[in-house]
Protein backbone atom coordinates (compact mmCIF):
# COMPACT_ATOMS: atom_id res chain seq x y z
CA UNK A 1 0.00 0.00 0.00
CA UNK A 2 1.22 3.73 -0.19
CA UNK A 3 3.58 4.94 2.23
CA UNK A 4 1.65 8.29 1.84
CA UNK A 5 -1.79 6.31 3.11
CA UNK A 6 -0.62 4.45 5.43
CA UNK A 7 0.56 7.32 7.12
CA UNK A 8 -2.08 9.41 6.81
CA UNK A 9 -4.17 6.65 8.37
CA UNK A 10 -2.08 6.47 11.21
CA UNK A 11 -1.98 9.73 11.50
CA UNK A 12 -5.68 10.19 12.15
CA UNK A 13 -5.59 7.18 14.55
CA UNK A 14 -3.01 8.76 16.61
CA UNK A 15 -2.87 12.69 15.84
CA UNK A 16 -1.68 13.52 19.60
CA UNK A 17 1.36 11.17 18.74
CA UNK A 18 2.16 12.03 15.44
CA UNK A 19 1.53 15.58 15.01
CA UNK A 20 1.08 15.59 11.09
CA UNK A 21 -1.54 14.41 8.71
CA UNK A 22 1.65 13.86 6.06
CA UNK A 23 4.66 12.78 5.34
CA UNK A 24 7.75 15.21 5.40
CA UNK A 25 8.47 16.35 2.12
CA UNK A 26 11.89 15.66 0.49
CA UNK A 27 12.43 19.56 1.02
CA UNK A 28 11.79 19.66 4.92
CA UNK A 29 14.10 16.44 5.11
CA UNK A 30 16.38 18.51 3.17
CA UNK A 31 16.55 21.57 5.57
CA UNK A 32 16.61 19.17 8.74
CA UNK A 33 19.26 16.44 7.78
CA UNK A 34 21.75 19.07 5.98
CA UNK A 35 21.96 20.18 9.13
CA UNK A 36 23.56 17.66 10.34
CA UNK A 37 27.52 17.92 10.00
CA UNK A 38 28.11 14.10 8.92
CA UNK A 39 32.13 14.85 10.46
CA UNK A 40 30.66 15.28 14.24
CA UNK A 41 28.00 13.42 14.05
CA UNK A 42 29.00 9.98 15.97
CA UNK A 43 25.74 9.71 17.54
CA UNK A 44 22.43 11.42 16.63
CA UNK A 45 18.68 10.91 18.15
CA UNK A 46 15.44 10.86 16.65
CA UNK A 47 12.53 11.48 18.27
CA UNK A 48 9.45 10.53 16.75
CA UNK A 49 10.75 8.71 13.30
CA UNK A 50 7.07 7.94 12.07
CA UNK A 51 7.61 5.91 9.17
CA UNK A 52 11.16 7.00 8.42
CA UNK A 53 11.08 9.51 5.59
CA UNK A 54 13.78 11.30 8.07
CA UNK A 55 15.64 8.39 9.23
CA UNK A 56 16.50 7.19 5.68
CA UNK A 57 18.01 10.63 4.91
CA UNK A 58 19.80 10.97 8.38
CA UNK A 59 21.27 7.21 7.72
CA UNK A 60 22.12 8.70 4.37
CA UNK A 61 23.72 11.43 5.78
CA UNK A 62 26.32 10.06 8.74
CA UNK A 63 29.14 8.43 8.42
CA UNK A 64 29.85 4.48 8.83
CA UNK A 65 30.88 4.62 12.32
CA UNK A 66 28.10 6.88 13.17
CA UNK A 67 25.60 5.77 15.80
CA UNK A 68 21.75 6.89 14.88
CA UNK A 69 19.44 5.87 18.10
CA UNK A 70 15.64 6.68 16.64
CA UNK A 71 12.54 6.38 19.08
CA UNK A 72 9.08 5.98 18.14
CA UNK A 73 6.14 5.47 20.26
CA UNK A 74 3.79 3.99 17.70
CA UNK A 75 3.64 0.24 17.27
CA UNK A 76 2.53 0.43 13.52
CA UNK A 77 5.38 2.90 12.31
CA UNK A 78 7.75 0.57 14.87
CA UNK A 79 6.67 -2.23 12.32
CA UNK A 80 7.11 -0.37 9.91
CA UNK A 81 10.50 0.74 10.68
CA UNK A 82 11.87 -2.91 11.20
CA UNK A 83 10.68 -3.75 8.02
CA UNK A 84 12.14 -1.01 6.12
CA UNK A 85 15.43 -0.28 7.56
CA UNK A 86 18.46 -2.89 8.46
CA UNK A 87 21.24 -1.06 9.27
CA UNK A 88 24.15 -2.45 11.64
CA UNK A 89 24.43 1.96 12.72
CA UNK A 90 21.16 2.42 13.86
CA UNK A 91 18.94 0.73 16.95
CA UNK A 92 15.32 0.97 17.13
CA UNK A 93 13.93 1.81 20.16
CA UNK A 94 9.79 1.76 21.00
CA UNK A 95 10.15 3.88 24.34
CA UNK A 96 9.19 7.94 24.71
CA UNK A 97 12.01 10.19 24.00
CA UNK A 98 11.80 11.14 28.18
CA UNK A 99 13.22 7.44 29.15
CA UNK A 100 16.19 8.74 26.67
CA UNK A 101 18.57 8.49 29.10
CA UNK A 102 17.82 4.70 29.64
CA UNK A 103 18.79 3.98 26.49
CA UNK A 104 21.87 6.00 26.21
CA UNK A 105 23.10 4.18 29.89
CA UNK A 106 22.44 0.80 29.11
CA UNK A 107 24.44 1.55 25.73
CA UNK A 108 27.37 3.19 27.34
CA UNK A 109 26.93 6.39 25.70
CA UNK A 110 27.98 9.49 27.26
CA UNK A 111 26.96 12.16 25.09
CA UNK A 112 24.97 13.03 21.88
CA UNK A 113 25.91 14.88 18.93
CA UNK A 114 22.51 15.84 17.03
CA UNK A 115 18.99 15.52 18.37
CA UNK A 116 16.41 15.58 15.34
CA UNK A 117 12.95 16.08 16.32
CA UNK A 118 9.63 15.51 15.04
CA UNK A 119 7.75 14.93 18.20
CA UNK A 120 5.11 17.25 18.48
CA UNK A 121 5.30 19.18 21.34
CA UNK A 122 2.89 21.62 20.68
CA UNK A 123 0.08 18.98 21.76
CA UNK A 124 2.26 17.45 25.25
CA UNK A 125 1.21 18.38 28.54
CA UNK A 126 3.65 21.16 29.20
CA UNK A 127 5.62 19.06 31.90
CA UNK A 128 6.31 15.98 29.39
CA UNK A 129 7.77 18.65 26.98
CA UNK A 130 10.23 20.09 29.42
CA UNK A 131 11.20 17.29 30.62
CA UNK A 132 12.07 15.56 27.29
CA UNK A 133 13.52 19.08 26.01
CA UNK A 134 15.56 18.70 29.54
CA UNK A 135 17.29 15.17 28.71
CA UNK A 136 17.81 16.57 25.42
CA UNK A 137 20.25 19.39 27.25
CA UNK A 138 21.58 16.80 29.46
CA UNK A 139 22.50 14.69 26.88
CA UNK A 140 23.99 16.72 24.15
CA UNK A 141 27.28 17.66 24.37
CA UNK A 142 28.84 21.21 24.46
CA UNK A 143 28.25 22.48 20.38
CA UNK A 144 26.02 19.79 19.96
CA UNK A 145 22.66 20.43 18.27
CA UNK A 146 18.71 19.83 18.95
CA UNK A 147 16.73 20.24 15.75
CA UNK A 148 13.09 20.09 15.39
CA UNK A 149 10.07 20.60 13.18
CA UNK A 150 7.27 22.14 13.46
CA UNK A 151 4.07 23.15 11.68
CA UNK A 152 3.41 26.75 13.83
CA UNK A 153 5.54 29.02 15.11
CA UNK A 154 4.29 28.68 18.62
CA UNK A 155 7.16 26.56 20.10
CA UNK A 156 9.56 28.19 18.94
CA UNK A 157 9.95 30.77 22.00
CA UNK A 158 10.15 27.73 24.21
CA UNK A 159 13.23 25.89 22.62
CA UNK A 160 14.87 29.77 22.53
CA UNK A 161 14.40 29.95 25.76
CA UNK A 162 15.83 26.77 27.09
CA UNK A 163 18.79 26.77 24.63
CA UNK A 164 19.07 30.37 24.67
CA UNK A 165 19.34 30.30 21.17
CA UNK A 166 17.87 29.59 17.75
CA UNK A 167 17.80 29.79 14.20
CA UNK A 168 14.82 29.32 12.44
CA UNK A 169 13.92 28.14 8.56
CA UNK A 170 10.58 28.68 7.63
CA UNK A 171 9.87 24.99 4.94
CA UNK A 172 7.05 26.24 2.57
CA UNK A 173 7.28 23.11 0.09
CA UNK A 174 5.77 20.94 2.78
CA UNK A 175 2.20 19.97 3.58
CA UNK A 176 1.80 21.67 5.63
CA UNK A 177 4.15 24.44 5.50
CA UNK A 178 6.77 23.86 8.39
CA UNK A 179 9.21 25.76 10.69
CA UNK A 180 12.73 23.61 11.39
CA UNK A 181 14.23 25.47 14.74
CA UNK A 182 18.01 24.48 15.49
CA UNK A 183 19.40 25.35 18.69
CA UNK A 184 22.63 24.95 19.97
CA UNK A 185 23.74 24.01 23.02
CA UNK A 186 25.87 26.36 24.87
Amino acid sequence: MNRHIDFLRQSLRNLRTTGSVARSSPALCKTIVGQVDPANASVVLELGAGDGVITEQLLGRILPDSQLLVFEVNPVFMEVLKTNFSDERMALLHDSAENMGVHLNEKKIEHVDYVVSGIPFAVLPNELAEQIIDECLEWLRPGGKFIQFHYSPHMIPFYKKKFGNGKINFVPWNIPPAFVVSCVKK
